[in-house]
């Protein structure tokens, strides 16, 4: 037996070599349709298809002899490629102008129904079609034949005329299967390198530019789209700071360890980032005229702009409990389970239990990272309704939603489902008219108010022993609810007669600090997160108050028992009792009604 000596090669160039092999293996595996079809227009697919010919592929009328102008169909099958691949067929008239069908790129199909119209006149008219798997370097092509003699109709024959062929060129392909400008295009289209380099890439998933957000800055800056994000990056606002849980952003701008959406990046892990791609797949994602979102019993749908974005799916227990949580990897096409369906389920994928949230040991309680799995369960006791309507269908709730203020964007009722993105948006999101849509584009990327909303709202800071009342301390909550049950003490428009009376009418009762976090703290007039401080939900109450959890009342660490006790009861709908010590103030009992 003789043996072979392989010739040297110097370490630089099986560095070389193996690079471009990791190359070409992760661009064969970025597209789920490694073979495929794309019968655009009705041609021999041979034109393209390269590979192999099989003489298998049959087609047969549904009748021979159609009336002129009915539709009839044909029967397509053709012979399986042992490479495999997506499958399509054309259907190509003898007689230009006497009609054409293609179709197929859906999966492996190797038999299809095609639709034909018959032409307008009268006569024997013949067909070929095409068929091919896989491919254009590995495809398998067939053709077969099949005639229709027309009955009816004008009795003159049609004008036979012949086409002219395409012109080749060395010049850039055409967009190949895609009407969206982000693809999917064949994986050897040039279109790919505007993003993609195999060779040269300088970032995970062979991007052209050294992160994401650089590379989708390019056209997303107002100038090869119409949305201007980076522009929304370069908004005035605070920077993060997660020693002490303040975020204007989800900041794609920051480097990462992201690798890609349709991989399980954060179940189970302390790995948080936001890279454009936690929330958007370019090559799913496209814009259309009904991208807007639509509101259904279980919440809001996604768009189109969330199309093929990986999330998490929730299955509710009991009220405080954890959900089970299944990953979405959103990959299209594949299983329906496998898909977003709720806007919500792609934030359930970072903000809840999924996840391993950031600890809150050594924090104040505002400061806190809650599983907004378990706070937005609808079996708790009162929450805001983003996964099913509230709790609270009162009269005066109703009133409430239907009511004004300055700061008013969305009109919903008390059977509504909201989005996060309806609180969690762009700080400029528009205030005046023509005001957005609840389901429009909101944009969750930057805000000028903590915790990415997209209005003020004060609940760590209380009010000074002088503050007057201030609409602009509550601007988010007057986004859905009405000003006038606030704005005066003897406003009764609300289930709780004495809202007006403590948010604008005991300046100077106290003599506490205004650190909301400190037990006694309070000088001034109220802010709702004193007796309202988990918003999403009452489950996460904090410390050993007695609330039954509903009208989302649940006290701020500034407020202390009164003797032993904090507590709240309902006695029905506008009546009920407290006791605790807020502002000074000792409610041993207290007591109101309508």
């Amino acid at each position: 037996m003789k043996s072979y000596r392989l010739k040297k090669i110097s370490l630089p160039k099986i560095a070389v070599l193996a690079t471009g092999l990791a190359a070409a293996i992760l661009v064969a595996t970025m597209s789920p349709q490694v073979a495929h079809a794309f019968p655009s227009r009705a041609q021999d697919c041979a034109t393209c298809h390269k590979g192999s010919t099989s003489t298998a592929t049959t087609a047969a009328p549904s009748t021979t002899s159609p009336v002129a102008g009915a539709s009839y169909t044909v029967a397509i099958t053709l012979a399986a490629n042992p490479t495999g691949g997506n499958s399509g067929y054309a259907i190509v008239p003898t007689t230009a102008g006497t009609g054409a069908a293609n179709g197929g790129n859906a999966g492996a199909l190797l038999s299809y129904t095609a639709t034909m119209t018959a032409p307008a006149t009268a006569g024997t008219y013949s067909y070929t079609v095409h068929t091919n798997q896989g491919s254009q370097a590995t495809g398998q092509t067939g053709s077969a034949t099949y005639s229709i003699n027309v009955t009816g109709g004008s009795s003159t024959p049609p004008v036979t005329t012949t086409s002219t062929p395409p012109v080749t060129t060395t010049s850039t392909p055409p967009v190949v299967g895609s009407t969206n400008i982000h693809g999917p295009y064949a994986i050897e289209a040039p279109q790919c390198g505007v993003c993609h380099r195999a060779h040269t890439a300088k970032a995970p998933n062979l991007l052209a530019k050294a992160s994401q957000s650089t590379l989708c800055f390019a056209c997303h800056d107002g100038t090869g789209a119409n949305a201007n994000v980076q522009a929304q990056y370069g908004l005035t606002r605070p920077v993060n700071n997660p020693a002490t849980r303040e975020y204007y952003s989800h900041d794609a701008i920051a480097p990462s360890t992201h690798t890609q959406s349709a991989l399980d990046e954060f179940g189970g892990v302390g790995n948080r980032h936001s890279e454009c791609a936690d929330c958007h797949n370019s090559h799913q994602a496209t814009v259309t005229a009904t991208r807007d979102s639509i509101q259904t019993a279980s919440g809001w749908d996604t768009t189109r702009r969330l199309a093929g974005v990986s999330g998490v799916s929730v299955v509710n227990g009991a009220a405080g409990a954890a959900p089970a949580y299944t990953f979405l990897n959103g990959i299209i096409p594949g299983a329906a389970t496998s898909l977003v369906t709720r806007e919500y389920q792609l934030c359930f994928k970072c903000h809840s239990g999924f996840t391993t949230l950031t600890s809150n040991a050594g924090l104040k309680p505002s400061q806190y990272a809650l599983d907004k799995g378990v706070e937005l369960n609808p079996a708790n006791a009162s929450f805001h309704p983003v996964e099913a309507a509230g709790t609270n269908a009162t009269a005066k709730m109703a009133a409430s939603l239907a009511g004004t203020s300055p700061y008013k964007l969305w009109n919903f009722t008390v059977e509504s489902t909201i989005r996060c993105l309806n609180c969690h948006a762009s700080s400029t999101t528009p205030g005046v008219a023509p005001l957005p849509q609840p389901g429009s584009a909101l944009a969750p990327h930057t805000s000028s108010n903590r915790g990415i909303l997209l209005r003020n709202y004060e609940d760590r800071v209380l009010k000074t022993t002088s503050a007057a009342y201030s609409a602009g301390d509550f601007a988010l909550c007057y986004v859905c609810h009405g000003e006038a049950p606030f704005s005066s003490e003897t406003a009764t428009a609300t289930n709780f007669k004495l809202h007006g009376l403590h948010v604008s009418k005991i300046a100077g009762k106290g003599s506490g600090g205004t650190d909301i976090d400190t037990p006694g703290a309070g000088q001034g007039n109220a802010i709702c997160a004193e007796c309202h401080f988990r918003l999403h939900s009452t489950t996460n109450k904090v410390g050993t108050q007695v609330i039954p959890g509903s009208r989302l009342v649940n006290f701020a660490p500034n407020v202390t028992p009164s003797g032993t006790t904090l507590s709240w009861t309902s006695t029905g709908t506008g009546s009920g009792s407290c006791t605790l010590t807020c502002h000074g103030k000792t409610h041993s009992d207290w007591t109101y009604s309508p």
